[in-house]
């Protein structure tokens, strides 16, 4: 493509910036809060965006280098689905990244953490969306956790992975349907939004099927339109690439077909293949679902879990279908990368009243610190392996492993309360006794995890 790329994204860029600076005062002067809350909000927004700013000169990852990868085929006007396997999304987040990167260049600053500050700022910019949408649309408090909570500050400090992205489009498409019975022109809208969503990063993919079951959308017909639209807008945007061979085998292989790494891996583990391993070899269930086209292994499996999930909840009448995606997005995900962390801090934010929702943001302040790419990384070096009976056992990195099971523990009993609730909190319990069932919920995550891992090592011998 021979459009200067680069320097339209980030006069683009540069515009969203200036846009948001005028969206906060506007939507607090139309906001219902009280002026105290306000002032409150306000400082969250403040403190929010500068210590994201601050962790992303503490330095960065692969996910950043792929972004300098990424903004540089850009630059020299090459396609990145034919060039790089390390772009695994719709071709929104490319030009971003490279205008992001030519605004780096345009301030004088270097295209190490300089490059990543400005990210980290785009993205604190769109939590800020994300918290204003949250305090109009379900409370102050709920935004104001998000906005502060240190899962949030350490992905899109640190870490700088754009998942927020993808949830502030989803977020956006389910209020304008949330109160069910929407106009034909609002369920356009919302679709398209939740199409733009998954066009980000594909967090999103089963969502419009969920929503197939969800009544209040409207009639089977409307229902089938907004997956169609939905759908539409996610496929249609590769329409330019696909004519060339390179890309179009790009886009197969590395987004359609893209399968991360699950049970012991570099990631870390998850729950749900790390369980199904204690009876079953992963290898074989590989083996079973390999007639089907694309989505193939232990993924398939996890897509049919999803849609039994989002038919249950739909049938017991659950109320925020939205929110109970995101956190079964994570509780069952095949593969686990600490920037998922990120996907359910929405729910949680919302539903902080829960203590399972206090229980999760622990472990995943846990697991991010635990963890070998965020900001601590360097330090875990320094910290000696226990030897016992001769073999040798990490500390940090399997409390990481057990800080991944331990969060997604604590969402499933999110899930679990919400669908025993329905409504309303459904705790009415006292500070005191919220922290210590937090703390035995972490501790039972964790200890499942050791315990599961030690026969799995024991079975190996």
């Amino acid at each position: 493509m021979t459009i200067p790329i680069p320097p339209v994204a980030g006069t683009l860029v540069i515009g969203f910036f200036l846009l948001s600076v005028a969206i906060v005062p506007l939507a607090l002067r139309r906001s219902a809060l009280p002026a105290r809350k306000k002032k409150l909000l306000i400082a969250a927004i403040v403190v929010s965006v500068a210590a994201k700013m601050a962790l992303a000169t503490l330095g960065h990852n692969f996910d950043l280098e792929s972004y300098q990868i990424v903004s540089g085929l850009m630059e020299q006007g090459k396609s990145v689905y034919a060039n790089t396997n390390r772009y695994n999304y719709g071709p929104i987040w490319a030009p971003m990244v490279s205008g992001l990167a030519w605004l780096s260049k345009l301030m004088g600053w270097d295209a190490g953490e300089g490059f990543h500050v400005l990210v980290a700022a785009f993205l604190a910019t769109i939590d800020v969306l994300i918290g204003l949408a949250l305090a109009m649309a379900y409370s102050h408090t709920a935004a104001v956790v998000f906005l502060l909570a240190p899962v949030g500050l350490l992905i899109s400090g640190f870490h700088s992975q754009f998942e927020n992205v993808a949830v502030l489009c989803a977020l956006l498409a389910w209020l304008i349907v949330r109160g069910g019975r929407p106009g034909p022109a609002a369920l356009v809208v919302s679709a398209g939004l939740t199409g733009l969503s998954l066009v980000v990063k594909h967090i999103m993919f089963l969502f419009p099927l969920w929503l197939m079951f969800w009544s209040p959308l409207g009639k089977l017909r409307y229902r089938v339109l907004y997956a169609g639209i939905a759908y539409a807008v996610f496929f249609c945007s590769f329409i330019p690439w696909w004519e060339d061979p390179a890309s179009r085998a790009g886009i197969v292989n590395n987004v359609f077909g893209y399968n991360s790494t699950y049970g012991d891996s570099t990631y870390g583990s998850s729950l749900a293949p790390m369980t199904v391993s204690l009876f079953l070899p992963i290898r074989s269930i590989d083996a079973s679902f390999q007639w089907i086209p694309v989505v193939r292994r232990f993924k398939a499996l996890w897509m049919g879990l999803m849609l039994a999930a989002g038919v249950a909840l739909v049938r017991r009448g659950a109320h925020e279908l939205f929110l109970l995606y995101l956190m079964a997005l994570y509780a069952f995900t095949p593969a686990m990368a600490e920037q998922y962390t990120a996907i359910p801090l929405v729910a949680c934010a919302v539903f902080h009243e829960s203590w399972a929702s206090w229980a999760f943001l622990a472990s995943g302040t846990g697991l991010l610190l635990m963890s070998e790419t965020n900001v601590l990384g360097p330090l875990h070096s320094t910290i000696p392996a226990l030897v016992i009976v001769g073999r040798s056992y990490p500390v940090v990195k399997n409390l990481h492993r057990s800080m991944i099971v331990a969060s997604q523990i604590c969402l499933i009993a999110l899930l679990v309360i919400r669908w025993r609730a329905r409504t309303g909190s459904g705790e009415a319990l006292p500070i005191q006794a919220k922290l210590v069932r937090s703390a035995a919920l972490i501790a039972s995550g964790g200890l499942y995890s050791l315990l599961a891992y030690a026969w799995l090592a024991w079975r190996k011998t």
